[in-house]
């Protein structure tokens, strides 16, 4: 069932096409000069199951530019510093097409898609941004082009600290 309704979602963005929703640098701006801490959730390749590490996150926006600095505390060699721009118009999020762009009870939730592999399948994924001035949730869900199968591969869960 839930494959179903992600289908039809799919369908739906598809038919509406060009009414993409954009995004501007303004609404992001709770992020700016923000610490996080929190957690990462992931279905592991190798087993299929759950695995959960501790994270640190600061985030901050630099004229067209989000800034974050992602640590994993017990692996920091795998430590990422990355920069997102507002692209085409406010219709990418960097390399990611905008799907939905909504602000509810002070909550943004951003939706965006990038076509890619995912344990070598070609798949669309779809990565959901979620935050508010206390939360930040970023989950990345991959449907499979071949069988049309969805699974959640990561979710990170964040408190801001400062």
């Amino acid at each position: 069932m839930k494959n179903l309704i992600l289908v039809v979602t799919i369908v739906l963005f598809g038919l509406i096409g060009n009414t993409q929703d954009s995004v501007s640098m303004s609404d992001f701006n709770l992020l700016n000069n923000t610490k996080w801490k929190g957690t990462l959730t992931y279905k592991d390749y190798q087993s299929g199951k759950p695995t959960t590490i501790e994270t640190k996150l600061q985030i901050t926006i630099d004229g067209n530019a989000i800034k974050s600095d992602m640590q994993y505390v017990y692996e920091p060699n795998k430590n990422i510093k990355s920069v997102v721009k507002i692209k085409k118009n406010g219709t990418y999020y960097g390399n990611e097409a905008i799907i939905s762009n909504t602000l509810d009870n002070n909550t943004r939730t951003l939706i965006t898609s990038y076509q890619g592999k995912d344990n070598g399948k070609k798949a669309t994924m779809f990565i959901t941004h979620q935050f508010n001035k206390n939360n930040y949730t970023i989950s990345k869900k991959v449907v499979f082009k071949k069988s049309g199968d969805s699974l959640t591969r990561n979710t990170y869960k964040f408190t801001k600290i400062k």
